[in-house]
């Protein structure tokens, strides 16, 4: 290796040293929460997974107007992003395959700062597949498919695992994973068969990081619900940086120093985020209810029952803000568009799995918009 590759190694690793990063999660973690996440203070922020065989063969479209960087197939959106998360965004990957992987990764790379597999997702889905925590089972395979990233993308590579029930069984994993030459590794903090509400394993985190080269940031996932938890948790295990998903998914503030802000404030910006990038209804709908504090409230209630972009900002108070937004698109007072009628171009496999995520994210559909889903639970 150069003096050259050694520097740029180097510099991917400092990437994921000393942060606080929103963690992957479907549906929840999409580019509103993602930006919105960012402008809070997020150092990094990880993509809901994709799987490789859902991106490939997309097309590349940039709304000039918004910014907004969308890869479409069969006309729906498989994955987007914007140019103000070039630096920060993490492409998680679900894959089973050196080869498929490697072009999954290659179609979205010129978009990403990293990409990161999903080792960890215990769904029947992924296992099946050979994906997620399968591959957990199958280090030949998991590190094969790391080397072939890290040795032909131009942008840092990471994983996601989560332990296993033998301390032992888990560090010898972790050692072929460091020797695949990936920048960041993250641990979630709960087996395979831990449920969420089971308190995560923290004290199972200093080993690992005992157990890998010194140079290797090690990232803790698992019950971080406040931004007090950040320097406990590094303190406890010795980690490098750590991940939130359900905590950020209550209240995307928690990345703010100076602590949380109110959760109706943070609603507020999550929409007027959501509006500006053209998200599609039906996921802003999903995401503002998971964060939406009074369940029993009159305001809860008529959210709930919104069909449209217009009727939601009319809840919340924007209906100014949506109506100039709007008026861009069409030049004139008429803002009726398919994502605003409700129309979700989302794409991507019907069952995914976030890996932090409680049960309501990662259900196999979406959800009855008609319906209150399910809240996180922490």
């Amino acid at each position: 290796m150069t003096v050259e590759q050694e520097g740029q190694e180097e510099t991917w690793r400092n990437r994921y040293r000393g942060g606080f990063f929103l963690a992957p999660m479907v549906r929840i973690g999409t580019l509103p929460m993602r930006l919105l996440s960012l402008q809070y203070g997020a150092d990094l922020v990880w993509s809901p997974e994709t799987i490789d065989k859902s991106i490939i063969g997309s097309e590349r479209q940039v709304n000039h107007q918004t910014g907004v960087i969308s890869y479409m197939k069969e006309g729906k959106e498989v994955f987007t992003t914007h140019a103000d998360e070039r630096d920060k965004v993490v492409f998680q990957l679900g894959s089973a395959d050196p080869e498929t992987a490697l072009l999954a990764a290659r179609t979205v790379e010129r978009d990403v700062a990293g990409f990161d597999l999903n080792c960890g997702c215990p769904k029947r889905f992924s296992i099946q597949g050979g994906m997620g925590a399968a591959l957990m089972s199958d280090p030949d395979r998991l590190c094969g498919i790391l080397t072939k990233l890290v040795q032909n993308v131009s942008v840092p590579v990471s994983c996601k695992i989560r332990i296993f029930e033998d301390e032992e069984k888990t560090l010898a994993l972790v050692r072929r994973i460091a020797e695949t030459g990936v920048s960041a590794l993250t641990v979630h903090c709960r087996t395979k068969d831990m449920r969420p509400r089971e308190k995560a394993l923290w004290d199972r985190l200093n080993s690992v990081v005992n157990g890998v080269p010194d140079h290797l940031p090690v990232i803790l996932n698992g019950d971080v619900f406040a931004y007090v938890d950040v320097e406990r948790a590094k303190e406890i295990t010795g980690a490098t940086s750590v991940m939130t998903a359900r905590g950020a998914a209550a209240n995307p503030s928690i990345f703010r120093p100076d602590g949380t802000i109110d959760t109706i404030e943070t609603v507020v910006e999550y929409v007027r985020m959501a509006v500006r990038t053209r998200n599609p209804f039906h996921n802003t709908k999903y995401a503002l209810l998971q964060m939406y504090p009074d369940t029993r409230s009159q305001k809860y209630v008529d959210i709930r029952s919104t069909k449209t972009y217009e009727a939601m900002c009319g809840c919340l108070g924007l209906q100014q803000f949506y109506q100039d937004e709007w008026a861009q698109d069409t030049g004139s007072g008429d803002v009726g568009t398919n994502q605003l009628n409700g129309a979700d171009t989302r794409q991507g496999p019907k069952k995914r799995c976030a890996d932090d995520a409680e049960e309501p994210l990662t259900a196999d559909n979406e959800p009855d918009v008609e319906a209150p889903p399910k809240r996180v639970k922490e």
